[in-house]
């Protein structure tokens, strides 16, 4: 496949973390962010690898795995163009504390740990924007420890489907954008994909979601929500938790 050509000024550009800044610093940051592309599947960054820059996501999508002490992998988040990963590792100094596989075609940039370490010295404004997207990583990892706490497959794959809806305000229904892969939501489930598709297929047979191409609409957002919490019984096969192989 064509590797998929970028251009650095609108990459740099169009990154979420570097909006406002002065057209000069944009233009510096050009020649110093690394571009790489990776293939569908591939590995992007190693848990426990050194963290020795920051990672902005340019094209594609991601998805943020770790691993529990019995090898188990649980996927935690995804990451689009224009996301950033690794302030972490970039504050303290620590080893990586997830991977990263690539969910398509990727292209992401290296911000070197330093001039990362500069820009949130210096502007505060990248300052304020690293602090909100820390915040939002401990919100999602609590829901993430709530959803997994769930003893039923079908409401686990429920409340991921539920963390991950955007709703528009005012509107009746909500909307999960570029719907991640039964594989990627089986691993963030910690079940099979066999019982993400039954759940899936279970959903949108009782109308509360349709299928829209590479969206899933929810139709109805409140039934999910109660569906996540267990709240309507739904048959399960209470599948013990499982490992979805990368």
């Amino acid at each position: 496949m064509k590797k998929i050509v970028i251009n650095h000024a609108e990459a740099i550009r169009q990154q979420k973390l570097f909006q406002g800044l002065d057209p000069a610093l944009l233009k510096q940051l050009e020649g110093i962010v690394k571009f790489q592309y990776f293939q569908n599947r591939q590995v992007v960054l190693q848990q426990g690898s050194v963290g020795d820059a920051l990672l902005l996501v340019v094209h594609g999508r991601l998805q943020v795995i770790s691993f529990s002490e019995d090898g188990r992998e649980v996927g935690i988040h995804f990451l689009d163009a224009g996301d950033f990963y690794g302030e972490v590792s970039v504050i303290d100094g620590q080893p990586r504390s997830s991977s990263l596989v690539s969910l398509a075609d990727t292209v992401v940039g290296f911000l070197p740990k330093a001039t990362a370490n500069e820009l949130m010295t210096k502007h505060p404004l990248v300052a304020e924007r690293v602090m909100r997207h820390l915040c939002k990583i401990i919100r999602d990892a609590s829901k993430m420890h709530a959803a997994l706490s769930v003893a039923r497959a079908h409401a686990r794959i429920f409340s991921v489907l539920n963390n991950t809806v955007t709703v528009q305000p005012g509107a009746q229904t909500a909307v999960i954008e570029n719907m991640p892969t039964q594989q990627a939501l089986a691993m963030m489930a910690n079940v099979s994909r066999e019982s993400v598709s039954r759940a899936l297929q279970l959903l949108i047979k009782q109308g509360v979601v349709e299928k829209d191409h590479r969206r899933l609409i929810v139709l109805q957002p409140k039934v999910l929500q109660n569906m996540a919490g267990g709240v309507a019984g739904m048959p399960d096969n209470q599948e013990a938790p499982q490992t979805a192989q990368i």
